[in-house]
């Protein structure tokens, strides 16, 4: 969800409910959604861009609905869902009805409701409400912000009984305006590990290729790369997902046409050993789409290109906001803070959805388990173990 303090006093005109159900009526309210999207100082990814390459390589998960709110001719509001078919849960494996759950790309994400003002907010959550089948709905990876209790609260007062959790975090690095700087507030292990870095990188004679324009080359190179990483092995990366190529290609070409992308690409000789891409949105970078080759772990090759891309994005002058996804161990040594996101699944009291997601909180109860069921993916470490480790 966009930041809270994008909202505005809405005007008196009548709010009008549009479902979009085809990308092509999507694609024809382009400039709206972009008009839209800045004015509510919305992420990466409701952005017009992301949701076209993310059409181009994937399509949607299930049956588009777009959810718009307009006002006087202007969009004000939008969310970006879809219909899709769940199972009940983990413990339950049978599937239930559609529900209707945040169009987000199959490789990285967060969805978010958008919206100009409190006025267009609760108009779109009504209209969510309504839209939503008997099943409900269910937002993977929904931002806790300080929108939060409004929106929570329209959702109840639409009819839905809610469940959530806040267990898994994102990592953030803001205001840097200086690399040494910014490395100066990194613990004495992290600027030790840079320097060592260095040094290795340096014995094996490895360049940093950087790439701004649209040029497709750097895009296959970093596919064909992706394709030695131990997420292919784990059907995580990019370039093992059906229509990821396409998506990166579509997602370049937009970003790097704006000025909003920097792919890199470390190699040793004639070799590439780890990539990283970074984009652009608004006023902050997304660090996305980071692999490596496993034959040259030696050298550390991802932290490497990760605090290369980093010192280059920084080198441009202007302070910058850093995002860098789904918070793990690994990125802690690079954020400042990080903020929370949740699960969320909403169901109309008194159905069999409801009565079964009480079956689950009582199994839970058994259990010892606290919140919604985590959705575990595969690691790095369990990967290289052959499959000894934890999935």
């Amino acid at each position: 969800m966009n930041d809270g303090a994008a909202l505005k006093a809405a005007a008196p005109e009548q709010l009008q409910t549009r479902i979009l159900r085809r990308w092509k009526d999507v694609a024809q309210l382009e400039p709206e959604w972009r008009s839209m999207h800045e004015r509510c100082r919305g992420r990466l990814y409701s952005s017009f861009d992301w949701l076209a390459a993310q059409h181009a390589g994937f399509g949607p998960a299930g049956d588009l609905r777009i959810i718009t709110i307009f006002q006087a001719g202007r969009m004000v509001a939008a969310a970006p869902m879809c219909l899709v078919r769940k199972r009940f849960s983990k413990l339950l494996p049978f599937y239930r009805p559609r529900v209707l759950t945040g169009w987000m790309c199959k490789y990285a994400g967060f969805f978010e409701f958008l919206a100009t003002s409190r006025e267009a907010l609760r108009a779109l959550l009504g209209a969510v409400c309504r839209a939503a089948p008997r099943a409900g709905i269910e937002l993977a990876l929904f931002r806790v912000c300080t929108r939060d209790v409004l929106a929570t609260r329209c959702l109840r007062l639409g009819g839905l009984e809610l469940w959530q959790d806040r267990a898994q975090g994102s990592s953030i690095a803001e205001n840097l305006t200086d690399w040494e700087s910014y490395l100066q507030t990194r613990s004495r292990s992290f600027r030790k590990k840079v320097r060592v870095s260095n040094r290795q990188l340096q014995e094996a004679k490895a360049e940093l290729d950087v790439f701004q324009s649209q040029d497709n080359a750097p895009v296959q190179r970093m596919l064909k790369l992706s394709q030695r990483s131990w997420k292919q092995k784990s059907g995580t990366g990019l370039a093992a997902l059906l229509g990821g190529g396409a998506f990166l290609q579509e997602l370049w070409r937009r970003l790097a046409a704006r000025g909003c992308g920097s792919l890199v690409l470390l190699r040793a000789g004639e070799q590439d050993i780890a990539s990283f891409c970074a984009v652009r949105c608004q006023s902050t970078w997304y660090g996305l789409f980071s692999e490596f080759d496993e034959a040259f772990s030696e050298l550390s090759p991802g932290r490497c290109v990760m605090y290369r891309s980093l010192q280059a994005v920084i080198g441009q002058g202007q302070p910058v906001r850093f995002e860098f996804g789904r918070r793990t161990h690994y990125l802690r040594d690079f954020e400042t803070g990080s903020y929370q996101v949740r699960r969320l699944r909403g169901v109309r009291r008194g159905g069999l959805a409801f009565w079964l997601l009480k079956l689950e909180d009582a199994l839970r109860g058994l259990t010892g388990q606290r919140g919604l069921l985590a959705n575990r993916r595969p690691r790095r470490a369990d990967i290289l173990a052959d499959g000894k480790g934890r999935l």
